[in-house]
């Protein structure tokens, strides 16, 4: 390959006459001979990066060979095509995400009627940011939670174990783990205290804690390693805590 077939092709990608497929195709026969011709820091700039999106990779690379072209004084008339494409992809793809997450959304109200009832601002403001990745799990049993108890030496508070006989765990990507399973005990300045969850009030990773023989909530603020009280009790969490904070997300 010489440069006067290179610009033949350079011109054609950055003026919309080809497709993803044939654009990967010819970058996957001269790829060798494209570092040489181009240099290091151009052929980086043209390689089509890998992607989930069909139109994203050639989008990618018709920017590196408008930059090539330019600096070559090369003429052209740049095509609007791909970003095109590239933004109809992205639409249905919101789209699809949007339709499952509304999906998501009612079957968490259809199958937890009594959370609801219980907990209405918390569950209205959980419903509304449920993303597909994030886990509402069944109620736990008597039975489960008397085991916990057991492994970690540790009463529930009456609270704490009303939640966990309507779920057995919590899990947003918004920064809120409850979690039944997920529970152990710790230490923290010379107070022993267990594990509830997760709330990244302040920053990703706080955790909530339970003191032995208390309903209140504390607060584990790890990046000030300061334990705060953050609210009387299980219900004060999730009706006014945690409630506020996802409705803010």
């Amino acid at each position: 390959m010489n440069s006067e077939v290179l610009t033949i092709k350079l011109l054609d990608l950055v003026e919309g006459r080809e497709t993803p497929e044939t654009w990967q195709n010819w970058w996957d026969e001269h790829e060798a001979e494209l570092e040489t011709l181009l240099g290091r820091q151009d052929f980086l700039k043209l390689k089509p990066r890998r992607h989930g999106f069909q139109w994203v990779p050639v989008f990618g690379s018709q920017k590196g060979a408008i930059a090539i072209l330019e600096k070559s004084g090369i003429a052209f008339e740049a095509s609007n095509l791909y970003q095109e494409r590239y933004l109809a992809e992205l639409d249905v793809f919101c789209k699809e995400q949007e339709r499952v997450q509304r999906e998501k959304q009612a079957k968490f109200k259809a199958d937890n009627p009594e959370m609801f009832r219980r907990y209405p601002k918390f569950s209205k403001a959980l419903a509304k940011v449920l993303d597909t990745s994030d886990e509402i799990k069944p109620a736990a049993t008597e039975e489960q939670i008397g085991n916990q108890e057991s492994v970690l030496d540790f009463t529930l508070p009456s609270q704490v174990r009303e939640f966990f006989l309507l779920t057995a765990g919590i899990q947003a990507s918004t920064g809120v783990i409850l979690s039944l399973s997920g529970m152990f005990d710790l230490t923290i300045h010379g107070e022993r205290y267990c594990m509830l969850g997760e709330f990244w009030k302040e920053a990703d990773g706080d955790q909530l804690l339970l003191r032995p023989g208390e309903e209140t909530i504390w607060y584990y603020a790890h990046e000030q390693d300061k334990v705060k009280r953050l609210c009387n009790d299980m219900t004060e969490l999730l009706e006014k805590k945690l409630a506020r904070y996802l409705n803010e997300q």
